[in-house]
């Protein structure tokens, strides 16, 4: 089997930009800059802030959206993860589904790993399904959770 799909980011990515956005806006209104602690907690409150939209940015802006399912390995937007690595497929949601490819030894789901199908969703998550019960992956619906 080597099949190629059309793939999207998750909404999820697109209301943690806004929100970071109106996070750094409430910040820079409600701290007073009275000493050089607030000073320093502001920078860094700013700081992460920033890397946090601009990687998602970077991920939303990415033009290369593409999954391809092969006999012993993912690959997406060119990173290739082999089933040996692969612990489980996680799918949120029921009317908009996400998936979510955790890895052995990961906590948490990697934003890499974070996707939507573009078209045929329901198609597609089954085909994915299949091919994950073929290979001895386990399957679950639930919450993904990822860091940024």
């Amino acid at each position: 089997m080597n099949k190629k799909y059309e793939i999207k980011i998750p909404t999820s990515m697109y209301f943690q930009v806004i929100i970071s956005i109106l996070n750094t806006c409430l910040l820079l209104f409600v701290l007073r800059i009275d000493d050089f602690l607030s000073i320093f907690l502001l920078v860094i409150l700013l700081l992460g802030n920033t890397i946090q939209v601009v990687m998602l940015l970077k991920r939303i802006l990415r033009n290369n959206n593409e999954l391809e399912i092969t006999e012993n390995k993912i690959k997406i937007n060119h990173i290739e993860v082999p089933i040996q690595k692969i612990e489980k497929i996680i799918i949120q949601g029921y009317f908009v589904q996400s998936i979510g490819i955790k890895l052995y030894r990961r906590k948490l789901v990697s934003m890499n790993l974070h996707f939507r199908f573009k078209n045929d969703e329901e198609m597609n998550v089954e085909e994915l399904g299949q091919w994950a019960s073929a290979n001895r992956i386990k399957v679950t619906s639930g919450k993904i959770y990822r860091w940024i």
